[in-house]
């Protein structure tokens, strides 16, 4: 559910092609920079009712690591 969410967010905000989005990918291979992941953080906050600390997104570096945080 979380990985559908934020590849649906990756896509329309973000431009990124669904193909290269899996749980493997770096997130500087989508070109994402801090600020992208704290509207990431964010909008998936929403979502899911939830505040992520800034040190949790500072830690992101893949695609994965964005799921894992939400689904902890």
């Amino acid at each position: 559910m979380v990985l559908t969410q934020l590849k649906q967010l990756l896509i329309d905000r973000f431009g990124c092609d669904e193909e290269d989005i899996t749980l493997a990918t770096s997130l500087d291979e989508l070109n994402l920079y801090p600020r992208d992941l704290e509207e990431i953080a964010f909008l998936l906050g929403e979502q899911f009712g939830m505040d992520l600390p800034a040190e949790t997104v500072a830690e992101w570096e893949f695609v994965e690591d964005i799921v894992a945080s939400f689904e902890d």
